[in-house]
């Protein structure tokens, strides 16, 4: 009896053993699956968005759809409707019965894979939101400093219900969350297409395309230098070509580790004269190595004047970090 008693005590203990080490890796399968359930989950509620800039909120709000991996967002102020089919980007703008498509190419390194490397999971707590039982996680690095994210992943759907962004130094830079959820909802395939009838049209410079080097070059006018540092964890997301407010054409390489954003602008320019690029960040902090140091609540920035060519580096990570980025630059 005595030997029984012993072998459930430590089979208790095993169950025991093997929740304790579930209930560790559960926040990444969470994220994980969360991630995985936007592509099956089919949809339509209210959310609201809220950006913070600069002390102000800007707030908007939206009706979402959602089905097999398309997303259809309504805005109502000022009334337009984004449309995302993965690969596709289509702008309606229904005064005008005009829609802009635009091409997306997301590439691996948009994964959740990259994110969970550079980002742990932590179970925060449970919370009742929209009068479901939820998972507050949140992301944060492993190592270094910069952002988080703040996830309401509700529990028996895996539907993110609430996202809030905070900046490397803690601060809320935006929010958004379901006001309300149809969950019995089956969105028309006719919500994620064009109207018939409507205008279509491309816009000339498509920001999100993924171009090669070479492309790139061309279309800027010159050869597209590249950094030889970027911090642990970033990796290249591709190569693009941005429009300045003064309509020159800008090279601009991505960087990205899951959550943050690393960006090295470069066009050319004439010596000792700001044009094309039209640079506004935030407030200006001085020069250092050669360098204007600019930040904002978005992050630093470093501007940098070389042969002709200026080099922009910005992104939410330490000036020391930035530096290291545009000293490497060949």
């Amino acid at each position: 009896m005595m030997w029984r008693t012993a072998l459930m005590g430590w089979l208790v203990l095993l169950v025991v053993a093997s929740g304790a080490v579930a209930q560790r890796v559960a926040p990444e399968q969470r994220v994980r699956a969360a991630f995985q359930v936007e592509s099956r989950i089919a949809l339509s509620g209210v959310m609201r968005t809220t950006t913070y800039l600069q002390g102000n909120a800007l707030t908007a709000e939206v009706t979402v759809y959602r089905r097999e991996g398309n997303a259809r967002y309504e805005y109502r102020s000022p009334q337009q409707v984004l449309i995302d089919r993965g690969d596709m980007l289509i702008r309606l703008d229904p005064n005008r019965r005009i829609a802009t498509v635009e091409t997306i190419h997301r590439t691996p390194v948009n994964s959740v894979d990259l994110l969970l490397k550079n980002y742990e999971a932590v179970l925060v707590r449970g919370e009742t939101l929209l009068g479901r039982s939820c998972d507050v996680v949140k992301l944060q690095p492993k190592r270094g400093t910069g952002p988080s994210r703040l996830l309401w992943i509700d529990r028996a759907t895996g539907v993110i219900l609430r996202s809030e962004q905070y900046n490397s130094q803690g601060k809320l830079v935006s929010r958004s969350e379901f006001l309300s959820v149809d969950w019995k909802a089956r969105p028309a395939d006719s919500l994620f297409q064009i109207p018939a009838g409507w205008r279509v049209t491309a816009p000339a410079i498509q920001a999100e395309k993924h171009l090669d080097k070479e492309q790139v070059s061309r279309m800027v006018g010159i050869p597209v230098r590249e950094p030889t540092y970027v911090p642990p964890g970033f990796v290249l997301d591709g190569y693009h070509v941005v429009q300045s407010p003064s309509a020159h054409l800008v090279a601009h390489l991505r960087y990205v580790d899951g959550l943050n954003s690393l960006s090295v602008f470069q066009h050319p320019c004439a010596p000792g004269r700001r044009r094309g690029f039209g640079f506004q960040w935030g407030r200006r902090l001085g020069r250092r190595d050669g360098c204007e140091l600019f930040s904002s609540q978005e992050g630093n920035a470093l501007v940098k004047e070389e042969g002709g060519i200026r080099l922009v580096v910005v992104g939410d990570l330490p000036q020391e970090e930035l530096q290291k980025v545009m000293d490497s630059i060949r």
